[in-house]
């Protein structure tokens, strides 16, 4: 007997061809990384805005007491921020070495992160 509810995946993809929303797609992409997580749940606690610097270490403080911070901030600047800034979810001022959250609509990011934060006991 087939199970009528399971999500069609013959193409690979879950949904098949039901319009699955590019918005949540989008949202579980940029929360699959869980230093990207680490960003936004530091901005939240911060009042939304930090220091690239500060963010780092907060960072690097939740992940290991082994990690450098510096390691941090190198992948901050290259990899996560740009992707977070390019998504709509932070703005990443490279002059100003400062993060701040944005709002979106389009995203449903609050909602999916504090699921993800309640799952990690990170704040």
């Amino acid at each position: 007997m087939m199970d009528t509810d399971a999500p069609d995946v013959s193409d690979g993809h879950a949904g098949g061809s039901r319009g699955i929303s590019p918005a949540l797609d989008a949202t579980l992409d940029l929360l699959s990384d869980k230093r990207r997580r680490y960003v936004l749940y530091s901005l939240r606690e911060q009042g939304g805005a930090m220091s690239v610097e500060e963010l780092a270490e907060q960072i690097a403080s939740w992940e290991n007491d082994d990690v450098d911070a510096q390691r941090v901030l190198a992948d901050l600047y290259h990899s996560q921020l740009p992707r977070l800034d390019e998504a709509g979810a932070v703005a990443f001022d490279t002059d100003e070495d400062y993060v701040a959250l944005t709002e979106t609509d389009e995203m449903p990011l609050a909602a999916y992160l504090d699921l993800a934060a309640a799952e990690e006991n990170v704040v």
